[in-house]
């Protein structure tokens, strides 16, 4: 790494932070308001200043750290950093304080400068206006000295070979290479004014492109979500060859797909429906950027660059899977990241022209970083698409799954498809309203077109069962085996999902000495009704199965589509096991244990009702040649969503869970015990790091959702997660906490720090009583600054979905409060104690 990668990065993190520092501490500097929606208010805006000036701050301690081992006159470097960080300091505490002063009745004010003006004189503003000039003024004589200084040595321009991370390397390497041309063209000096002034302009254009690529980024970051792609990854690749006939004109017999992907004519809208388990998702899938839509596609888009993009929506999903909002977000996010890191290069600023309000929300005092409404990403998307220089094909799958009105969804759909250079493909199942909106464009009912692909599915399936491939012998003449498997087709009617189910059932019952006839007559016996087959298999089930698969059901239904691991985990009968559990992360063999015999239970026990998935590319992995890292990306789900709502039908909950007793189960204290398992067990990265951030956080949720039914605070099971907290803080050097929002200058040192900054009331009353005060001033200063870092409405970015947690966050418990300004004081032998309600705990 050369010398010059933290040189830059340093300065230009003192950049960023004096030159946002001047703007608010001009007159001329407006907030911008505006044209399309409400202001925000001066007690939002002040509060996104405040947030900003942390973020430059923490942004020169990370690059201080960085810089740390440099000499010579790189030194005086780090010292205008650490001047910048204070100064910044008292402005962003300035900045609060005029926050408080705020009367919501008052007129808001024109600039931050005249919020500032009403906790601080005006002489006091204009000093450090001109400090903060000052402190700039030394950053670019610094960095002028420390760039000439291998130029005079070596006299030679070739100094580009320095590596700098993520999006900053193209641009910093074209930057350094024009400054140090412009420096040796030019002869600038250090000690010249006017050779300063023409530096600092250059400077300027590496501070403007930082600006940038920060707002790209946090617009990427607030489109995508983690779980984008889960439901691609979830759904299992077709077999081979049975869906390669829509692509195949000679086998399409009127589907008429091929014809219309190539078509000019301005219908722009294909409609894939058909019965619920039909194989539309999986058939969207296949098609999904195949190559073999592109000859088609090209026919319709001529010379002009096409752009694939697409979602699939997941009703057994995260609430963000089955939205609108969730829908316009992934296909944003896709689409621009094809646009601009992919063949066609497009200018990144596309993304400050989609935004311009947040990009204009930024530059005036940093904000433009809230969550996106409807409204905005639809005119977003739709400004996207109007370049009529590009084509695009939108595939959406799942329209049926969506959980908001699906009119939003339609109503952008249909607008988007009378544009001539907008193909879109929908699936949905054919339900009226659908039929509605569809009814005029063109279709293919996908149960009609499958008899072929599910005879071959089952063939296949027999074939790989030594049960099942052993059926003929020598006395038959084929005749019988035939119409077992043409029994299971004609049942299936269409429906993969019958067929799956069907015929794995039927290879789960049959045995070495089963007759044909007998072997018949279990097919002759499965129900063709889709819901029906699904009865019949619960009903097959023994009651050590049903007790079995019904409790993974609601943990299922109470988590989400859970990791494979904590599930094992979660399984366990004995809710406490976790407490005793060592610290330390389990071996391959003992995670193969555990996740073999999940495994099994979900195959004979749940009878393939429930699946395993790999939520991330590539797909195809076996969790048998699985790395304990890689078992962090295996999850279970329902293998349909038809299986979902029958179990979760009133009449059926009576049968799976009432029966059996697990209508009972705790499933809080459950995911409690796994959550703690993960913790303490927690698998390395691939690059041999551990966050803990996540698995943290959970423990602490579900201790709280517990503490909320029970009303007692789960003390026992806190400090065992304090024990561990303790372990990775102290003991292991390549555990990561990661904190949300944090400053490279907090650290913490115990659990306290936590559980303060949290807000954990119940734990901190009974804990306080016996704390060191060293620990409870730590743990009190800790929560300040981690508050004072995340802003109001921060903790969103890092609560993702934890509702307990977001409720003990925002609570305000006037005796902790109090309790803790007591520990953090001096007291004297006879002062009075403050009077604490303590809650009961277990």
């Amino acid at each position: 790494m050369s010398p010059l990668q933290p040189t830059v990065g340093l300065a230009s993190a003192i950049v960023q932070s004096l030159d946002f520092a001047d703007k608010i501490l001009s007159h001329e500097h407006s907030v911008h308001h505006s044209s399309k929606g409400a202001s925000p208010g001066d007690h939002a805006v002040l509060q996104n200043v405040a947030n900003n000036l942390y973020r430059l701050t923490s942004k020169i301690a990370k690059a201080d750290k960085k810089a740390g081992k440099i000499g010579g006159a790189l030194l005086n470097l780090l010292s205008v950093g650490e001047q910048t960080r204070t100064w910044i300091g008292y402005l962003a505490e300035y900045v609060l304080q005029a926050q408080a002063k705020l009367k919501y009745e008052e007129p808001e004010h024109a600039s931050v400068r005249d919020a500032l003006a009403t906790v601080k004189k005006d002489k006091e503003l204009v000093g450090l206006k001109e400090h903060f000039g000052d402190l700039r003024g030394e950053v670019d004589a610094t960095l002028l000295v420390a760039l000439r200084q291998p130029l005079d040595q070596s006299q030679t321009k070739d100094l580009s070979g320095f590596a700098v991370e993520d999006f900053r390397v193209p641009f910093l390497e074209r930057w350094q290479e024009r400054v140090i041309e412009a420096i040796q063209t030019n002869g600038w000096q250090a000690n010249k004014k006017q050779h300063l002034q023409e530096f600092s302009k250059v400077l300027d254009t590496l501070v403007v492109a930082e600006n940038e690529a920060h707002f790209r980024n946090e617009i990427f970051g607030n489109l995508h979500f983690t779980e984008q792609d889960d439901r691609l990854h979830s759904i299992t690749p077709p077999q081979e060859g049975t869906c390669d006939w829509i692509f195949e004109p000679r086998l399409q017999k009127g589907t008429k797909l091929l014809e219309w992907l190539g078509e000019t004519t301005g219908q722009n809208l294909f409609w894939l429906t058909g019965k619920p388990g039909c194989g539309k998702t999986t058939l969207m899938k296949y098609m999904f950027r195949n190559e073999m839509l592109f000859p088609k596609l090209e026919e319709w888009s001529g010379l002009a660059p096409g752009i694939l993009t697409g979602f699939f929506l997941w009703n057994c999903g995260t609430n963000i899977q089955k939205t609108t909002v969730g829908l316009l977000r992934a296909l944003l996010y896709e689409t621009l990241q094809d646009m601009i890191y992919g063949p066609l290069e497009q200018d990144p600023g596309i993304i400050q022209y989609l935004f311009e309000d947040r990009w204009n929300q930024f530059k005036s005092y940093g904000a433009g970083f809230h969550p996106f409404p409807l409204s905005e990403l639809r005119k977003a998307f739709e400004l996207l698409v109007s370049d009529a220089s590009k084509k695009f094909l939108i595939m959406v799958d799942g329209l049926d799954e969506l959980e908001d009105s699906p009119s939003h969804a339609l109503d952008m759909i249909l607008g988007l498809s009378y544009r001539s250079n907008v193909k879109i493909i929908v699936s949905s199942r054919p339900t009226e309203v659908f039929e509605q909106a569809f009814q005029d464009r063109s279709r293919l009912e996908l149960n009609k077109w499958t008899r072929t692909g599910i005879l071959s599915y089952v063939l296949h399936a027999f074939d790989q069962n030594d049960v099942m491939f052993g059926i003929p012998d020598q006395e038959s003449d084929g005749t019988e085996e035939r119409a077992i498997i043409n029994s299971l087709v004609d049942k299936a009617s269409g429906e993969y999902l019958w067929a799956t189910l069907g015929t794995e059932i039927l290879i789960q019952t049959t045995k070495e000495t089963d007759s044909v006839k007998t072997i018949r007559a279990r097919v002759d016996a499965l129900p063709p009704d889709l819901s029906e087959l699904l009865a019949y298999i619960i009903d097959s089930m023994d009651t050590k199965s049903l007790t079995q698969a019904s409790r993974v059901f609601r943990l299922i239904d109470a988590h989400g589509y859970p990791l494979l691991l904590p599930l094992c985990f979660a399984n366990d009968p004995d809710t406490k096991s976790s407490l005793s559990a060592e610290t330390a992360p389990l071996t391959m063999s003992e995670v193969l244990s555990r996740v073999t015999a999940m495994r099994l239970m979900l195959k004979t026990r749940c009878k393939t009702l429930l699946t395993i998935f790999e939520a991330k590319a590539p797909e195809g992995s076996l969790v048998s040649d699985a790395t304990t890292s890689d078992l962090m990306h295996f999850r279970v789900t329902y293998t349909h969503r038809v299986i979902k709502e029958f179990i979760q039908e009133e009449s059926m909950r009576s049968r799976v869970y009432t029966a059996t007793g697990n209508d009972a189960l705790n499933t809080d204290e459950h995911w409690a015990n796994a959550h703690l398992w993960s913790l303490k067990t927690p698998a390395p990265s691939k690059d041999g790091k551990i966050a803990i951030w996540d698995m943290l956080a959970d423990c602490i949720e579900h201790a709280l959702r517990l503490e909320a039914s029970t009303k007692r605070v789960r003390l026992t099971y806190l400090d065992e997660v304090s024990a561990t907290l303790d372990h990775y803080i102290f003991s292991s050097p390549i555990t990561s906490l990661d904190l949300p929002s944090a400053s490279p200058t907090v650290t913490v040192s115990s659990f306290l720090d936590i559980a303060v900054w949290l807000n954990l009331s119940g734990y901190i009353k009974v804990k306080a009583r016996t704390t060191d005060r060293k620990l409870v001033k730590h743990a009190w200063e800790f929560s300040k600054e981690m508050r004072k870092m995340n802003g109001i409405g921060g903790e969103e970015k890092w609560v993702r979905g934890r509702g307990r947690l977001r409720e003990a966050y925002a609570r305000v418990d006037g005796e902790v409060v109090a309790l803790l300004k007591e520990h953090r004081k001096t007291m004297r032998i006879g002062s009075p104690k403050v009077a604490v309600d303590m809650p009961e705990w277990v």
